[in-house]
């Protein structure tokens, strides 16, 4: 027997086995509760004997797995992100239903479709903001959740800030919140680019229309994303801050080999920003094409995306767009 169990009160001893989890009877005497000590003592001694090469292995090899999580591995070789069979169901309502996307580094994609579509539930599942039903989600980036989230840059319509903030500290608290690393020069330089300096040090829910939507694309991209999601970017913005801000984005894109997926009914902003459009309707992707593709075809990608409004999204209406529909238009009043 063990001495310094033996030194031991029953009471102690009991309390000793609660700590480490080990099972006994009330009932059982002095001898009793050493011997379970001693028995879970010696199995102890067995693990750690055992294979300490084996040990060490399997040490090495969860770090390097938690440092390759973070890390950039294209899928397949070339893919930053892959979407296989996604659907999303609220109760019996099926708001997407297979959805399969391959994208690649660099790309800029807008995503298109009719309200209620499935275009936000989409970006929102890719930004693990919300848990897809089924399917398979997969990115070059990372595997865990938490690693993804920090990859992936996504501006909100819908601003809820907290009451008496103001700008900078939301900012900061997004910063420290997911441990990003920004030098104050380059803080500095997104506050411009952004127009947001002037008012950084106000309430941020007492902001215009305008103001909450160049923080809102600010806090998107803060983080240096791998995946920028991006929400009707122009919307409430006058032209110079558009222009600058595009520009900016493009930039980021082009020298990051970041990936651009853009929601927006904006013809210019999608002929500007993006060189693929996926259509989705009801739920599918109804349609996936180059944007030169496109334009080869209908010349006007407003005339595109009415066709598909007329004659596709809304098919009980009478009315019909071609691709010469504008021609057509003209041809009509010059005869009258």
């Amino acid at each position: 027997m063990d001495k310094k169990l033996e030194k031991l009160t029953v009471q102690e001893l009991k309390d000793e086995l609660k700590k480490q989890n080990i099972k006994f009877k009330s009932s059982d005497k002095k001898a009793d509760l050493i011997k379970l000590l001693e028995n879970h003592h010696k199995k102890d001694e067995k693990v750690s004997k055992k294979s300490p090469k084996r040990l060490i292995a399997k040490f090495r090899k969860k770090r390097i797995n938690q440092k390759e999580d973070g890390k950039e591995k294209l899928i397949e070789g070339k893919y930053q992100l892959v979407i296989k069979n996604l659907t999303k169901k609220y109760g019996k309502v099926e708001v997407l239903n297979g959805i399969t996307l391959k994208v690649k580094p660099g790309e800029k994609i807008a995503i298109v479709g009719a309200n209620g579509a499935g275009k936000s539930t989409l970006s929102e599942i890719i930004a693990q903001v919300k848990e897809p039903t089924g399917g398979e989600l997969h990115y070059s980036f990372g595997k865990s959740k938490e690693t993804i989230s920090a990859k992936i840059g996504i501006q909100f319509q819908d601003s809820s800030y907290p009451d008496f903030y103001k700008v900078s500290d939301i900012v900061k608290f997004i910063i420290d919140a997911s441990e990003i690393k920004i030098s104050n020069e380059q803080l500095d330089h997104l506050y411009e680019t952004f127009d947001v300096k002037n008012f950084k040090r106000e309430v941020a829910k007492g902001l215009s229309g305008g103001q909450q939507q160049r923080l809102n694309i600010l806090l998107a991209i803060v983080n240096n994303p791998k995946i920028l999601i991006l929400d009707e970017v122009g919307t409430g913005l006058d032209v110079e801050s558009r222009t600058k801000i595009k520009s900016y984005i493009k930039s980021y894109i082009h020298e990051n080999d970041a990936t651009l997926l853009l929601v927006s009914h904006n013809s210019d902003e999608v002929i500007e920003l993006v060189d693929r459009v996926v259509v989705i309707h009801s739920g599918k992707i109804y349609e996936d094409k180059p944007l030169k593709e496109i334009l080869k075809k209908w010349k006007v990608f407003d005339d595109y995306m009415n066709n598909l409004y007329l004659n596709v999204f809304k098919k009980n209406l009478d009315l019909r767009v071609n691709k010469s529909g504008r021609q057509k238009e003209k041809k009509e009043k010059i005869n009258k």
